[in-house]
């Protein structure tokens, strides 16, 4: 018996179309056009016809491919020889790629300096890209939505604080460190000054929305950038991606420092008196420590930076903390729950107080997205160039139909989940619909449900009622199309 790797006619040709390679549709006249100008070696076969070069990496395929080779030349496959086999070396089931969910692998776990602390008092831990979060902090009977629910009134209310050390961090420095900074993000930078902070929007190649983040001028050469815990790795890898291409000029250094420091987010109406008396000395009064500007300050000889930037929508700072002494200082702040009523609190009640504010996060930066869908078309600047300035002047990124960031009011005591699809209030359910869901929450602050979404033309549409359906639920609510500015839109609160 002798395998048969290609029924040929008498011509010694395959009838019709014969494919040895369905992704990149190689035939097998390919093969043969190939040997008749002669290729001999395998990985220049490989090459030419591209067989073996999709997602099965020559493991199916090329077993075809070569064996026509071999019998073109008149050889054993082994003379002829074979390509690099690369994994998945067989095929494997849908189950085995969503099992990454199921028990411990080899990717890192990484925690916070204060990680352990938050579970000796009862922290419910979730995960949050590689890193392993505090989600709430149970009291007696609560579930997740008790909880979360009373710990964003707090803060509301009072003071609390949490742990926001996963932010990635990195340190810009150099004498080009303001140009770069100013072609990384689409907003200015040359003009900050020492001991200032700023909101910067950073593009993809692309045009889309790659990251945002704040960072604060150190020195006349010294930057500290932070950013989405998504894109903590991404950002400086792009960075020096550029920095060894595109602009081997500048004399900038690009390094990470996100496991170098620690960083506690300390928010409400009491969290100015709060750390005026945890950091004797320290002046943070609205003069001296407006919104985006930050200081310096000490506790026990631990010296700490203070950041005065609002995530919450309130009276809020960041302390940046080496990350050696970065549970000393959450304890010595937590000490002061009895006079100042502080409480940590969690990621989902960081959610929900974003989301009352409109601020845009990971569900919204999900790369599909520009400044002008986000409302942040303003930061854009006209007088400079950075990453991404041609092609977000696409007409399909300037189509004025584009959905665009609104807020939902959801009717009802039932709230809507992220992703589902936004139809007009009457007409069919069918296809991609008018837009759909980011983010969704219950605010304790308006007791009500809510949701921030992009909507085609959202914003002509304020004041439209719209129908929100999912699907994999078999749900649909009617909503109301607001600003997605929810709570405090003209920024009292923050700038008291």
């Amino acid at each position: 018996m002798e395998p048969i790797w290609a029924v040929v006619g008498t011509n010694g040709k395959c009838q019709g179309k014969a494919f040895v390679d369905f992704q990149h549709d190689v035939k097998i006249s390919d093969i043969d056009q190939a040997h008749l100008e002669g290729y001999v070696s395998v990985e220049h076969l490989k090459r030419y016809t591209t067989t073996g070069m999709a997602t099965d990496q020559g493991k199916l395929s090329n077993v075809n491919a070569l064996a026509r080779m071999s019998e073109l030349r008149g050889k054993k496959i082994p003379e002829v020889g074979t390509t690099t086999f690369r994994p998945p070396f067989t095929p494997i089931s849908m189950a085995s790629l969503v099992g990454h969910e199921h028990g411990k692998h080899f990717q890192p776990t990484r925690l916070s300096p204060i990680h352990h602390w938050h579970v000796e008092n009862g922290a419910k831990i979730t995960e949050a890209g590689a890193w392993m979060r505090p989600w709430y902090y149970a009291e007696a009977g609560e579930g997740l939505d008790e909880a979360y629910i009373r710990e964003a009134t707090h803060v509301r209310e009072n003071v609390g604080m949490v742990d926001v050390s996963t932010l990635g961090k990195i340190a810009v420095q150099g004498p080009d460190a303001a140009e770069f900074l100013n072609r990384m993000y689409v907003n200015g930078w040359k003009t900050l000054q020492v001991g200032r902070l700023r909101y910067g929007v950073m593009l993809r190649e692309d045009g889309f929305v790659m990251d945002d983040g704040a960072t604060a001028r150190l020195g006349e050469h010294d930057y500290f950038m932070s950013t989405t815990i998504a894109n903590a790795a991404k950002v400086p890898a792009f960075s020096e991606h550029l920095l060894q291409t595109a602009w081997k000029d500048l004399k900038v250094h690009v390094t990470t420092v996100t496991d170098q420091w620690a960083a506690i987010a300390v928010a409400g109406p009491k969290s100015r008196d709060l750390l005026s008396n945890v950091f004797k000395g320290a002046d943070l009064s609205r003069e001296a420590l407006p919104n985006n500007h930050f200081t310096y300050a000490k506790l026990d000889g631990v010296e700490v930076r203070i950041h005065r930037m609002p995530y919450s929508g309130e009276l809020a700072y960041e302390v940046y903390i080496p990350s050696g002494y970065a549970r000393a200082v959450w304890e010595t702040l937590h000490e002061q729950s009895q006079k100042y009523r502080i409480k940590p609190y969690g990621t989902e009640s960081m959610s929900a107080l974003r989301i009352e504010k409109g601020h845009v996060a990971g569900p919204e930066l999900e790369g599909r997205t520009t400044t002008k869908d986000l409302g942040l078309e303003a930061f854009a600047s006209s007088k400079k160039p950075f990453v991404g300035l041609i092609l977000r002047k696409r007409p399909v990124l300037k189509d004025p139909e584009r959905p665009t960031l609104v807020g939902l009011e959801i009717d009802g005591a039932t709230g809507t989940k992220s992703g589902s699809i936004l139809f007009p209030e009457t007409g069919e359910t069918k296809g991609h619909g008018d837009g759909r869901v980011s983010s969704t929450t219950y605010s304790p602050a308006l007791g009500k449900n809510i949701a921030l979404a992009l909507l085609k033309n959202g914003s002509s549409r304020k004041g439209e009622t719209v129908r929100v359906v999912n699907f994999v639920g078999d749900e649909t609510l009617t909503a109301k199309v607001v600003s997605h500015h929810f709570f405090d839109p003209k920024g009292e609160r923050q700038n008291a």
